[in-house]
């Protein structure tokens, strides 16, 4: 038999998310991306605060230990015979990357970049933590500003995405810096944006439907996987974690 109070608390969640999608569609729920700075950089000024205490205990110990290995699902994107250099952009890295640092038989070298690089620079100096490899600043909208063509073996982006101005453009960004025949690779929290109630940073949904990675500002929806079809071979999926859906995605450049 049905939980009466369990039907009702899934209900009140319905008819909420019902609720904010008639607003965002009405304009009614705008989002300012400056606006939302300050509150970015206090959750982290808190997060960061007691030797990282009020953050995630496992994302912690992935960003701050040196021997923690690359992991084994962006490693078999990556085709790097052992002695090879492996060059990883991490975009919307935040302060501290949590991309593994060791790759057996080969050199990782990672570069975190975020917009708030030097203001999260300065949030870790206060709190006296050393970052294993500083982020450094750059827009995901402007990477080829920052960096150049064909240059990294792999592109990564966790939850930061929909943090973004343009998503869509990040990606193409992002598909832009990467070699050949190498991968972006995204994971994301599905439709943070209705989530978070378009609060903050929170201005972007990522989903799959129909077998099409989908991305939508809760006005408008864009098929990533049609608009990028002639740049990338895109291919996506739905995972578990921390309690939540996920959406993953990876998309492999198609050569010149």
């Amino acid at each position: 038999m049905n939980n009466p109070k369990a039907l009702a608390k899934k209900g009140w969640h319905l008819l909420r998310r019902a609720r904010i999608r008639v607003l965002r569609r009405l304009g009614l729920l705008k989002g300012d991306w400056n606006a939302g700075l300050p509150k970015e950089l206090q959750f982290w000024d808190w997060a960061l605060a007691n030797g990282g205490r009020n953050w995630d205990p496992g994302e912690w110990r992935n960003a701050t230990n040196p021997n923690f290995e690359l992991q084994a699902e962006l490693k078999e994107l990556i085709p790097a015979p052992a002695g090879a250099v492996v060059r990883v952009l991490d975009v919307g890295s935040g302060p501290l990357t949590r991309v593994g640092k060791k790759w057996p038989g080969r050199e990782v070298q990672i570069v975190p970049a975020d917009p708030l690089a030097e203001e999260y620079n300065t949030l870790l100096a206060r709190h006296s933590i050393r970052p294993l490899v500083p982020a450094v600043f750059a827009h995901g909208e402007k990477l080829l500003d920052r960096f150049e063509r064909n240059n990294f073996d792999l592109a990564y982006a966790s939850n930061s995405l929909d943090h973004t101005y343009d998503p869509v453009v990040v990606i193409q960004q992002m598909l832009a810096v990467v070699k050949p025949s190498h991968y972006v690779y995204l994971w994301h929290v599905a439709n943070e944006g209705l989530r978070e109630r378009y609060v903050g940073l929170h201005q972007w949904n990522f989903d799959i439907r129909k077998g099409a990675f989908v991305v939508s500002d809760g006005r408008q929806t864009q098929s990533v996987t049609e608009a990028l079809s002639g740049e990338a071979q895109i291919s996506c999926e739905f995972q578990q974690a921390f309690g939540a859906r996920i959406v993953v995605a990876k998309l492999r450049k198609l050569p010149a």
